[in-house]
């Protein structure tokens, strides 16, 4: 009885050492993947805010991009998870799509609370007086 709980202790830490070593060198090779998607996703979370700053778009065009990346996103992850899509190449790129898609997401979100009022060019400029003495308006005569 110790014998076979021995033998089957064994044979659990064989099978879980075999398969954290087969899926280290795994991550291994998704590393030429996964490092330019960090940095595209680094990239896409800095640039909208930035862009925000800048008074590039309004506020309800930050808000709705954010609100369809999300939902899309959403359905991009909801596919990337199925287990026929799994492990495939095409779940790849729609995995990689849902990351795109979150920190497109995130990064509007960022953008909104960053977002400056572009200043107005058709404003009038204000007359500023030559002296500090203000001149009579007709009024006065």
């Amino acid at each position: 009885m110790m014998l076979s709980s021995i033998r089957t202790a064994a044979l659990t830490m064989y099978v879980i050492s075999y398969s954290a070593l087969s899926a280290g060198a795994f991550v291994a090779l998704k590393t030429g993947v996964v490092i330019p998607l960090a940095l595209a996703c680094l990239v896409l979370i800095v640039v909208l805010p930035a862009a925000a700053w800048r008074g590039r778009l309004s506020v309800p065009i930050y808000a709705l991009l954010a609100l369809a990346a999300g939902a899309v996103a959403f359905v991009a992850g909801t596919l990337a998870g199925a287990r026929s899509v799994h492990g495939t190449p095409f779940g790849v790129v729609v995995s990689i799509v849902f990351f795109l898609l979150v920190a497109t997401a995130v990064g509007c979100f960022l953008g909104i609370l960053f977002y400056h009022q572009p200043p107005d060019n058709n404003a009038e400029p204000v007359a500023e007086a030559k002296s500090g003495v203000t001149p009579p308006s007709e009024i006065d005569h």
